[in-house]
């Protein structure tokens, strides 16, 4: 555990909480109970543009998310995929584990701002119009009135029992049902977590929906109307003329993913005026990013491209390549092929072909039987051994 938490690069992100947030942008919720995005898109089934919505309530008492307590929850989401790769919903732990997770110190504030954050993420209230992905039905549908956390409880380090002895206890916290019901029909993709902890509120936000958006080798560049990408995706307060997001937002937003090395630096050309009062931002993923390999013709890179395009990511992809036969990597390729047309889910494929390469799963009869979470089988088979 503590060997998978210190892989700062290994984190995750929920798909449908990364396309609009959920949380104000600053610390402060400025006196507002409410926050709501809409957005409009069209839809191949339903034919006309739908207008998509989401209304975030917060807490009574504690009040709406802020962007600390994103940071948190993308730090609880990367804690529970290392606990338990999303077995179960409830996930236990130290009170001190997040905080060294997320670079805090273990101080009195840090605790008061964890029992906070806790509150607000069970008390709050998502409602989706035409915007919630049922990914296990590859459907747009409406979802309301759900919280990111059912529960949580805080125990002291160590509790007399009735005995008179002192044990240890551990804290724990569970999702909610309609958002783990997300995890486990693995609408989760891979994020550098360690990436997201050092970026500011507005970069990370970016960075979260870039990378959501970006499908390499084929889609390495992204142009969206600045006005939707700010108020909405990124939720910048609409007050706000456009000139003063681009220099103030948006702008420093993307230097620091430039600097980063996540985005292609530009010199100008970022936002394009199209007309009066709208304007263009065009972001494309580094160079290195876009693909494993040089040579085009060569069978590593032959590979090593087969495996991003099923959903591994760039370096595990370069990693599994260089530690295994091209026999191997083949046969697990046809595998993950074969049982995808099994109708089986995959959540994780990077997880998913680190097991099938080292337990040898073939094309087989057995194959299409196999659980549908293979890397989750083979956490719990190391977890009865350990």
């Amino acid at each position: 555990m503590a060997r998978r938490l210190a892989n700062l690069n290994d984190g995750r992100d929920e798909m449908n909480l990364c396309e609009l947030p959920f949380a104000t942008l600053s610390e402060r919720s400025g006196g507002r109970s409410m926050l709501k995005f809409t957005i409009e898109d069209y839809d191949r089934a339903l034919g006309p543009v739908m207008e998509r919505t989401l209304i975030v309530r917060g807490d009574p008492e504690y009040g709406l998310p802020t962007q600390k307590d994103e940071e948190i929850y993308l730090g609880l989401l990367k804690y529970s995929r290392d606990f338990n790769r999303f077995a179960e919903p409830q996930v236990w732990f130290s009170r001190a584990a997040p905080f060294e997770l997320m670079g805090w110190p273990k101080s009195d504030w840090a605790y008061a701002r964890l029992t906070k954050v806790m509150h607000r993420l069970v008390g709050v209230r998502l409602s989706y119009r035409d915007l919630w992905r049922d990914n296990r039905n590859k459907q747009w549908r409406d979802q309301g009135a759900f919280a990111i956390l059912d529960s949580y409880k805080f125990r002291d380090s160590r509790t007399a029992g009735a005995n008179g002895f002192y044990t240890e206890e551990s804290s724990w916290f569970r999702w909610g049902n309609t958002l783990f019901e997300s995890f486990d029909a693995g609408y989760v993709k891979r994020i550098d977590y360690g990436l997201v902890r050092s970026l500011n509120p507005a970069a990370r936000r970016l960075y979260r929906y870039l990378d959501k958006h970006f499908h390499p080798p084929d889609k390495t560049s992204i142009t969206i109307d600045l006005a939707r990408l700010a108020y909405q995706h990124i939720g910048v307060s609409p007050g706000i003329e456009l000139d003063k997001v681009r220099k103030r937002h948006l702008g420093p937003a993307a230097a620091e993913l430039e600097q980063a090395g996540f985005l292609e630096p530009v010199a100008t050309g970022r936002f394009t005026k199209v007309r009066r009062g709208v304007w263009e931002a065009t972001f494309d993923l580094a160079v290195s990013d876009k693909q494993p390999a040089k040579a085009t013709n060569d069978p590593v890179h032959r590979l090593a491209e087969a495996l991003c395009r099923r959903g591994v990511s760039t370096a595990t992809a370069v990693s599994l390549v260089a530690s295994h036969t091209p026999a191997a990597i083949e046969q697990a390729v046809r595998a993950m092929d074969e049982q995808v047309r099994s109708g089986a889910t995959i959540r994780s494929a990077d997880s998913w072909m680190r097991a099938a390469l080292k337990n040898g799963y073939r094309v087989s009869a057995a194959v299409e039987r196999s659980a549908r979470r293979p890397e989750l089988k083979l956490f719990r088979a190391q977890r009865k051994s350990g």
